[in-house]
C-alpha cells in the first residue's frame, strides 16, 4: 500500500471502530465478529494494532479476542494469499503426516504456520469430513485427495 492507500485505510478503520463503539451490543460475540470482518475487508487481514483497537472498542479482553479468532478461521491475522489445511483425522492422518512435514519444510513455516515469504498458511484439522476420499487436504477452500507435498506446493505457485 502506498501512503494515500494507508491514509484511506486508517480513515475506514476509524469509521468502523467509531460505528461499533457506539453500539449497545458492542461486546456481543456476533457484533465483534461483524466488526472484525469489516476491519479485515479494509486491509486483507487483522494486524495486531487493529486487533487491539477492536478489543478496546468492543470492551473485551485480548483473551476473548483470541478465542473468537480461533473459532472463526476465516478471520486472518496475517496477510497470506493461500491456505492449506491438512486433515489429520483417522482415515487421513497416517498418510498425511509425511505430507504435512514436507509442506512445513518446503514452505519454511514458522510456529504460526505462515510460510517464510508470508504467502501461505499451513494448518491442520482433526477431520475434513471427506473420509471416503482420504487422504485429504484443502487448498484455498478446495478439497483435494491424495496429493503429494510437491503437487500442493505447485498449486500455491511456489
Amino acid at each position: 500500500m502506498d501512503h494515500d492507500e494507508n491514509r484511506e485505510a486508517d480513515v475506514q478503520i476509524k469509521e468502523i471502530l467509531d460505528y461499533y463503539g457506539g453500539r449497545g451490543d458492542r461486546g456481543a460475540q456476533e457484533t465483534v465478529v461483524e466488526m472484525l470482518r469489516e476491519l479485515q475487508d479494509v486491509q486483507g487481514y487483522l494486524s495486531p494494532g487493529v486487533l487491539a483497537a477492536a478489543a478496546e472498542t468492543a470492551g473485551v479482553k485480548q483473551s476473548t479476542m483470541r478465542a473468537i479468532l480461533k473459532r472463526f478461521p476465516s478471520l486472518k491475522t496475517a496477510p497470506y494469499r493461500h491456505e492449506i489445511v491438512v486433515c489429520l483425522g483417522k482415515n487421513c492422518g497416517g498418510r498425511n503426516m509425511g505430507v504435512l512435514q514436507e509442506l512445513r519444510r518446503r514452505l519454511e513455516t514458522g510456529p504460526d504456520g505462515i510460510s517464510a515469504d508470508g504467502r501461505v498458511k499451513v494448518s491442520t484439522r482433526s477431520c475434513l469430513k471427506s473420509c471416503r476420499t482420504a487422504p485429504n487436504v484443502v487448498v484455498d477452500g478446495k478439497i483435494c485427495s491424495g496429493l503429494s507435498a510437491g503437487e500442493i506446493v505447485k498449486m500455491v505457485g511456489r
